[in-house]
């Protein structure tokens, strides 16, 4: 019997994963009916989720303020739109050719990059509930980033995924200093990214304005950001603006992680240093992918150029998870450096293949999570 409620407790969230239309409640708008879903199937409980986890999880805007769920059709279709064209445009028999030059070495690569990169952001993360007073141990903090992978796979944005594993680290932590602490830990690192993408793309001379002007844009956002948080009063001018709260609500607890770094400056050093790292190593992670579908000469120079580039055009709210977008960034940028179209499309493949592998185990990871937690009530 407890076998059957944990396949039906994986199948549901599958299933409204397909269909994300929901109707509107008699107490509340579609949007509220999902924050209270997606609370019970995801963090398994039966009542509304904490405060942390339904802020985070409003700011997907992918859903259309009348409640039909015509925003994150928009986006579905579009990302659909986009890989068709990048199919359209590149030869079905080479690509296939390029993934076929797959071997269990580069494989083997291709995991140790991801568990390098995953491990770097739970040591980052774990430095800042460390400085708001909690620890956890690091093995653990590793496998809730994978639960956020899965739950970005079931849940199609990026801002689900932190919600989530924020929260069950809040049921130890306090879910107050779990949110400060991942809303930091994602802070420094989009940060870091924004700073390698604004010096790096003057060097390159095939950027467009359209993609300078994304990058400033972001990078300007960040700057506004960050002068709210270090700025109370500001704040409280900008909390009487128009659906402004949502976003002071988030700046509130950057504010809180500043004034912890200010007693600790080390602290923010160490972040950064691991944010940058961690961008550093994206680059032998997407040289591996270059690796494994033939490519062999990849510009290692270049692709610190462009790999900024590609991940904050990814990290964009256009598409679900960045689909469609981010592997038009990749054959844009890697065809440029030298690929083949195949080649540069393989990437992209191999790197979102890779993605929804590590779903997959962060799904394994869950169930055990669910498990313990049915035990202990039990």
């Amino acid at each position: 019997m407890r076998g059957r409620c944990f396949l039906l407790r994986l199948a549901f969230p599958l299933r409204l994963a397909l269909r994300p239309v929901l109707r509107g409640t008699r107490r509340g708008t579609s949007r509220d009916k999902t924050f209270y879903v997606w609370s019970n199937v995801v963090l398994g409980t039966w009542t509304r989720p904490p405060l942390s986890a339904q802020i985070a999880l409003m700011v997907d805007t992918g859903e259309a303020k009348n409640g039909t769920g015509l925003g994150r059709i928009v986006k579905v279709t579009l990302a659909l739109a986009i890989l068709a064209s990048l199919i359209y445009h590149v030869n079905v028999h080479e690509l296939v050719q390029a993934l076929g030059q797959l071997t269990w070495g580069t494989f083997t690569l291709l995991a140790l990059w991801a568990v390098i990169l995953i491990y770097v952001s739970a040591l980052k993360w774990s430095y800042f509930l460390r400085a708001l007073g909690r620890r956890m141990p690091l093995l653990q903090l590793f496998n809730l980033y994978l639960v956020g992978y899965f739950v970005n796979l079931v849940l199609p944005s990026f801002i689900g995924g932190d919600a989530v594993r924020s929260w069950y680290a809040g049921k130890e932590t306090g879910q107050h200093q779990a949110m400060t602490a991942t809303i930091l830990e994602r802070y420094t690192g989009l940060t870091a990214m924004i700073v390698l993408a604004l010096f790096f793309m003057w060097f390159v001379s095939f950027i467009t304005w359209q993609i300078e002007c994304v990058v400033l844009v972001v990078a300007f956002g960040v700057v506004v950001v960050t002068v709210l948080a270090l700025s109370p009063k500001l704040i409280s001018l900008v909390e009487r603006l128009p659906y402004a709260q949502l976003l002071t609500k988030h700046v509130h607890k950057i504010q809180e992680g500043f004034y912890t770094a200010r007693k600790d400056r080390l602290l923010l050093v160490k972040a950064f240093v691991l944010s940058f790292a961690y961008h550093t190593f994206t680059i032998g992670n997407t040289a591996a992918a270059a690796w494994a579908v033939g490519w062999w000469n990849p510009p290692i120079q270049d692709l610190f150029v462009v790999i900024p580039l590609i991940l904050l055009l990814g990290a964009l709210p256009i598409t679900p998870g960045g689909l469609g977008i981010q592997e038009g960034a990749f054959y844009y940028f890697l065809h440029q450096l030298g690929a083949t179209p195949a080649q540069a499309m393989g990437v992209a493949v191999v790197l979102r293949v890779k993605s929804y592998i590590l779903a997959l185990i962060g799904g394994v990871v869950w169930l055990r999570l669910r498990r313990v937690s049915d035990c202990r009530r039990s």
